[in-house]
């Protein structure tokens, strides 16, 4: 088994773990969440009458 003679490495190497969990939280918070699918007209309006205005249009009347 080889010993790192390098007194650096341990100190590289912590900060590029801790850049890779960065670059992972970062791209995970971009991620758009899923869109949420309504089967029917009436089971989105249980859930908000507003709900149609933004999906169909400033134009719907529940």
């Amino acid at each position: 088994m080889k010993v790192n003679t390098n007194p650096f490495a341990n100190y590289t190497l912590s900060i590029a773990t801790q850049y890779e969990e960065t670059k992972n939280g970062l791209q995970e918070t971009q991620k758009k969440p899923a869109r949420k699918l309504y089967r029917t007209m009436d089971a989105m309006l249980q859930e908000c009458v507003f709900l149609g205005a933004t999906r169909f249009g400033t134009n719907f009347i529940a």
